[in-house]
């Protein structure tokens, strides 16, 4: 066999051993990841809650702690991953697929974990940075590390903007979970509806939504549908009211610029999913 030959088939040796063993790097890296979630060990932030309460215990603390890492690992979503890689989310989407990563959480997870150093994680660095640098100026980007860690939290300050974070909750299933984390669900559907008043107009004694999608202010739709509905049943009651009661209807003075929603409780929040959602 010539020379060139036996170059050629080592190549090809290499290029299939380093996909093998990327695929299965990737495979054990998510299942260390959720391993970490599941065996979580108290840090000085715990121990400095638990001697401020006298109604928590060392285990309650944990299970807490791993329900809401989980939480938030399920539901983070290629809208936020697109965020955090000056992506839209299909792109994001397609850029985790490409690399093996089902699931947004983990590409970000293996993008940012300071022991991943390969040409594939790199690569992608190297892209987030340049698209950081072409949206907002090289020179005036500071990151104040070197460690993907650190270019991730520049990626934070500078793209920050009201819908960094995407808005997604799963009513059927968080009706069974914690009280914490049905709390967290009530304040996320309230963050979402305040987010999508913004995009409401008062046109001819009526509201008017000005986007179509919840993705458009990073909420899910069956966030944006409670929403919408809420809207289109105070459209209905006004309808209503304009011929039983004209006068009131011309006279009322329609806005959302200094209404806010307010919904902290678990029970109001499922009572207006069951009402607006469905």
């Amino acid at each position: 066999m010539k020379s060139s030959q036996l170059i050629i088939v080592a190549l090809m040796l290499m290029t299939a051993c380093n996909s093998y063993n990327h695929e299965a790097y990737i495979s054990q890296f998510k299942d260390n990841v959720d391993a970490e979630i599941s065996n979580y060990t108290f840090g000085e932030n715990d121990s400095l809650r638990l001697a401020n309460s006298k109604k928590v215990n060392l285990e309650s603390l944990r299970m807490e702690k791993i329900a809401n890492d989980r939480f938030y690992a399920d539901n983070y979503s290629w809208y936020q991953l697109g965020k955090n890689l000056v992506l839209s989310p299909d792109e994001a989407k397609l850029e985790a697929n490409k690399y093996g990563f089902e699931r947004p959480y983990y590409f970000l997870e293996y993008l940012k974990c300071d022991s991943v150093q390969n040409p594939v994680k790199n690569k992608v660095v190297k892209a987030v940075k340049k698209r950081l640098y072409a949206k907002h100026s090289e020179d005036s980007v500071m990151i104040s590390g070197s460690s993907a860690k650190h270019l991730f939290a520049a990626v934070h300050k500078y793209e920050r903007s009201k819908y960094f974070f995407f808005i997604n909750v799963d009513f059927e299933k968080v009706k069974s979970s914690t009280d914490r984390q049905k709390k967290t669900a009530a304040q996320m559907m309230n963050t979402a509806l305040n987010r999508l008043k913004e995009k409401v107009e008062v046109k001819d004694k009526r509201y008017y939504l000005t986007i179509s999608r919840g993705e458009e202010i990073g909420i899910s739709e069956s966030l944006f549908l409670v929403g919408k509905n809420i809207y289109l049943k105070m459209n209905e009651d006004l309808n209503k009211l304009e011929k039983t009661d004209p006068e009131f209807v011309e006279n009322v003075q329609l806005g959302t610029k200094n209404a806010r929603f307010e919904i902290h409780s678990w029970e109001n929040a499922w009572k207006m999913y069951e009402f607006y959602g469905k």
